[in-house]
């Protein structure tokens, strides 16, 4: 068991009360993270970290089944849980001014650019594994990790990083300290009032250009036949 570290917020994790026990989320950081494979084994909820590209998130979910199959458990991605930095504006210009400028910079800059030094470095960071270390910047993660810019920005961005990773069930917003206030309340209303209408619009529409897909498939069953 790992000593406490108050310096970086590490505590122990204390075992539930309750006989069952409430659902149970586990978070993997790494790349083929173990923690993940328990949670396909024990059936518990897989979340992802904030700051990983989706080359390691893709390793998350694969961790998930490879656990399951040695368990004998069937899986489904929507029980899947990524989160990630949202920050939502009229413009991509303000966002990422904003973003940048805010607490959210200021907690990369002064918390986790300072924290992952200590434990793993910056390679979980990175979409290129290759790239310096002098690169990870602010700018670099307003534009390759967090979700920022305009609705229209956001949700292409939310759509890509399904894509990528094969689809997942949950997005989890990660919550800084609401300075300034109405700048943060505005974000969230772009996100659940514009962001999130589109994205459903988008899905809609692909699921209706592929069953026009499937309609002209020479499989379809002949008319009169039960499926």
């Amino acid at each position: 068991m790992p000593q406490p570290q108050p310096d970086i917020g590490l505590r122990l994790h204390l075992k539930p009360y309750q006989r069952p026990h409430p659902p149970i989320g586990v978070a993997g950081v790494s790349a083929n993270s173990e923690t993940l494979v328990l949670a396909g084994e024990r059936g518990y909820i897989p979340m992802s970290i904030n700051f990983v590209p989706p080359r390691i998130l893709k390793t998350h979910w694969e961790g998930v089944e490879t656990g399951a199959r040695r368990a004998g458990r069937v899986v489904d991605r929507t029980t899947w849980r990524i989160a990630r930095d949202v920050y939502v504006a009229d413009t991509d210009a303000r966002a990422r001014r904003e973003a940048i400028g805010g607490t959210l910079g200021r907690d990369y800059r002064d918390y986790f650019l300072r924290l992952l030094p200590k434990l793993r470095g910056f390679d979980m960071l990175k979409v290129d594994p290759a790239m310096p270390d002098a690169e990870v910047t602010l700018e670099y993660l307003c534009d390759n990790i967090w979700i920022v810019g305009s609705p229209d920005t956001v949700a292409r961005k939310l759509a890509t990083l399904s894509d990528d990773v094969g689809g997942f069930g949950t997005l989890l917003v990660i919550a800084h300290e609401w300075t300034p206030r109405g700048a943060w309340e505005r974000s969230m209303r772009l996100l659940a009032e514009e962001v999130v209408p589109r994205l459903s619009r988008a899905g809609a529409a692909r699921s209706r250009a592929a069953g026009r897909g499937s309609s002209r498939s020479p499989r379809r069953p002949r008319r009169g036949r039960g499926r």
